[in-house]
């Protein structure tokens, strides 16, 4: 079978994959809703839904065939490669049957070991603009290794196991000059990289990604299977899911029956250790297997499929993860539908989701204990306009476009009040931010809009709840969405001093902070070297201040809320509270906002209330605020938005577990790129360095743990990370090629002197 024909074949079982293992179609749909014939035949026979397709995450798998084999210029090159994201890799091509990509000046791979091991690495490369390399291992360099010639060659070189270490190993290529090629500027084409244990045979056809997924005929049936000669293993990272059983059929090619050899599956969870869970002789025939992966549920492991001994390809064909099918049980759906935006509130200033927490807000206290509250909401940016971008159209940043500070959010851009409109819904946006503004394209699809900081009139809670209250109050029986952004708690802090006093009750405080000037405190305070120095006098005003209009803010959200039961809205509304990012009160070095991405900034508070048809629940899964667009669309009963990336969290809110990874990715501009999932955080940022916490033992981020302490949940990380950063179009990241993107082309606003001023009393600009 020619390589084209087994990519075509793997696409086939990723096109039908994505989308039911997002979670956007039923459990136990037809083949024409997503499930291949096998897969529908394994579903009636077990009565399990598929959670993740292994056939067709191939890409995703580490391939070792005596040694690991990356192949580069495929889809299996990205979870090497931190999807190709300031890592010196460039575009990627074919000449022939061979694929590659495009190195620079250098280029950079990220590569798991079981143990410290002396590796003979082969890369197969074509030299462009130099005839030298110089590897570098975990930071030691290897000596440089010269080749001659222009066409395809084998360039090889050893790294010895004093270099390598358990886990996460680093090996940096450094080339000399470069040619440009189409305008990039190229070192080498790189067609593969060989990664081989001392005293592996040197001659070995490499288990490229299009060889190792095809149909395989065994016992008079042909399945599609992933598959190659032994000794083999397919070693996947995921978390396992309730009540989840690995599922494939086992065989192997070849005539005689001493000829067959043996397979395995191994599962390894984080912190545990490597546990053979299945072994069988694999036959002519198909055998199928099914394992208990019950004692792994909610775990991060690293699952191996390997094969030994015979002599024909080994196979396990039709692998899955599957798992009870969701039972969403029907809802009531949502007359209203209302979005409120709390600006600069992090989770840990709320009860509901930090007991020890001294902040007074009865009102969010009431909501979170008849809602559904997400205990781990992440937002997607630490700064007011990407977060509420994500939130409008269901994109991350680097796909909405909106994440600099003139951008502006395109009208090529499908907005949830947009979409609403178009539906027949009344749309109504009461905004206090000046960054959500016209000027940034946020208008978009509000038939009324009004943004208070434009206005130059008040942006009290008080006024925003009225003005926005009196608009819903005017609809009558049409059925409405209505979007409020309201600025308190953000600088200035200036709440009433009853409210200040309940956290500083001081009447003689004499040091420099002022309400009206906290703005310009803060970003004094987070220049490098600092204008600005707080006693602890100052900082206890500050966190006082700040306090205080959480409480005051959460006084008229329970006005707002009686004049909708008042006029009779109340039942039939959904309401969505929600923050765009929270704020920092020197825990990691610094003020304020827009500046890092500790939880601080990134874990905000979610709740989701809906009188009488969503359960009073708590979710521990981690989700993102760029979720809220297709889960009030679910539960007003709509169709979703076409091609975002977004997931709807109503299977959580019922208590459901949505099928496929649970993960959610946040940024920082080109600075930083952030992945969660349960309780792991990992950030690689700009020049590569990366960092990890386990948010569950140490949720104020104050010990950075060592990946290779980590190994399992770093190598996951690191995988579904390079998947998302190199995914072409987002909406179909995990699939092994995407569909080309809907791109968003942005353009910059001028900023006239009226705008520069009412951000900078924001405190954004200096």
């Amino acid at each position: 079978m020619t390589r084209m024909r087994v990519r075509a074949l793997a696409m086939a079982a990723v096109s039908g994959f994505t989308a039911l293992a997002l979670g956007l179609l039923p459990a136990c749909d037809d083949d024409d809703a997503g499930e291949s014939a096998g897969a529908a035949e394994a579903a009636a026979s077990d009565g399990l839904a598929t959670h993740l397709d292994l056939l067709a995450l191939a890409h995703l798998a580490d391939v070792e065939h005596h040694g690991l084999f990356i192949d580069f210029g495929t889809p299996a090159q990205a979870k090497y490669t931190v999807g190709d994201w300031e890592s010196g890799w460039g575009s990627r091509g074919t000449d022939g049957d061979v694929t590659f990509a495009n190195a620079g000046r250098r280029g950079r791979v990220y590569f798991h070991l079981d143990a410290p091991a002396a590796l003979d690495v082969t890369l197969r490369l074509r030299p462009r603009g130099t005839r030298a390399v110089t590897p570098y291992i975990n930071n030691t360099q290897v000596q440089s290794v010269f080749f001659e010639g222009e066409g395809w060659q084998d360039v090889s070189f050893t790294l010895p196991a004093s270099d390598t270490q358990r886990g996460e190993n680093y090996l940096l290529l450094t080339f000399g000059g470069v040619d440009s090629i189409g305008g990039e500027d190229v070192s080498v084409q790189l067609a593969s990289a060989r990664l081989a244990p001392e005293g592996a045979p040197a001659d070995v056809e490499p288990p490229a990604w299009g060889t190792t997924a095809g149909e395989i005929a065994l016992g008079g049936t042909t399945k599609a299977a992933l598959a190659y000669r032994a000794p083999l293993r397919f070693r996947y990272l995921t978390q396992v899911p309730r009540g989840g059983r690995l599922v494939f059929h086992a065989g192997q090619e070849g005539a005689a029956d001493a000829a067959r050899g043996t397979g395995r599956v191994f599962v390894t969870a984080e912190g545990g250790s490597r546990t053979k869970v299945w072994e069988g002789r694999l036959g002519a025939g198909w055998e199928r297997v099914s394992v208990d992966l019950g004692a792994y549920a909610g775990k991060v492991v690293a699952l191996e499929l390997e094969a030994e001994g015979g002599t024909g390809r080994a196979a396990f064909a039709e692998a899955q993860i599957r798992r009870p099918p969701l039972e969403v049980p029907e809802h009531g759906q949502a007359k209203n539908v209302v979005v409120l935006l709390i600006d600069t509130l992090r989770a840990s200033k709320l009860k509901a989701w930090n007991r020890e927490s001294r902040v007074r807000t009865p009102v969010l206290d009431g909501l979170a204990e008849e809602g559904v509250v997400f205990e781990r909401a992440m937002s997607t940016d630490n700064w007011t306009k990407p977060s509420v971008a994500g939130i409008f159209t269901g994109l991350h940043p680097t796909d909405h476009g909106a994440n600099t500070q003139a951008a502006v959010l395109s009208d090529a851009a499908l907005t949830l009040p947009e979409h609403f409109a178009a539906q027949g819904f009344a749309t109504g946006g009461f905004v206090a931010n000046g960054y959500v503004s016209d000027r940034f394209g946020f208008e978009q699809g509000f038939a009324h809009y009004r943004n208070f900081i434009r206005e130059n009139v008040s942006v009290e809670a008080e006024d925003v709840f009225r003005t926005a209250g009196d608009w819903a109050l005017q609809q009558g029986d049409e059925r409405f969405f209505l979007y409020i952004q309201t600025i308190d708690p953000h600088v200035p802090y200036d709440p009433d001093s009853e409210y200040v006093s309940l956290y500083d009750s001081r009447s003689n405080y004499e040091g420099i902070v002022a309400p009206r000037r906290t703005g310009e405190l803060l970003v004094g305070a987070k220049e490098r070297p600092p204008t600005v120095t707080f006693s602890a006098s100052d900082v206890r005003r500050l966190r006082a201040l700040h306090d205080g209009e959480i409480t005051q803010h959460d006084k008229w959200l329970g006005v707002f809320i009686e004049r909708m039961k008042s006029a009779g809205l109340w039942d039939d509304t959904l309401l969505v509270v929600v923050s765009d990012h929270g704020e920092e009160f020197d825990e990691h070095g610094s003020w304020g906002h827009g500046h890092s991405i500790y939880q601080e900034l990134l874990h905000v508070p979610l709740l989701v209330h809906q009188p009488r048809h969503l359960p009073a629940r708590r979710v521990a899964a981690t989700v993102s605020t760029m979720d809220i667009a297709p889960t009030v669309l679910e539960l007003a009963g709509l169709s979703p938005m076409p091609g975002i990336t977004a997931r709807s969290l109503v299977p959580l809110a019922f208590g459901q577990e949505p099928y496929g990874p649970q993960l959610a990715m946040s940024e920082f501009r080109e600075e930083r790129r952030v992945i969660f999932a349960d309780q792991w955080k990992f950030f690689v940022r700009g020049n590569l360095t990366a960092a990890m916490f386990d948010l569950e033992a140490d949720p104020n981020e104050e010990n950075q743990l060592d990946v290779h302490a980590h190994p399992i949940a770093a190598r996951y990380l690191r995988v579904m990370q390079g998947q998302f950063l190199g995914a072409s179009n987002r909406a179909e990241w995990l699939a092994a090629e995407q569909q080309a993107r809907r791109r968003i082309e942005g353009r910059d606003v001028q900023m006239d002197d009226e705008l520069q001023q009412q951000l900078r009393e924001l405190g954004y600009l200096n």
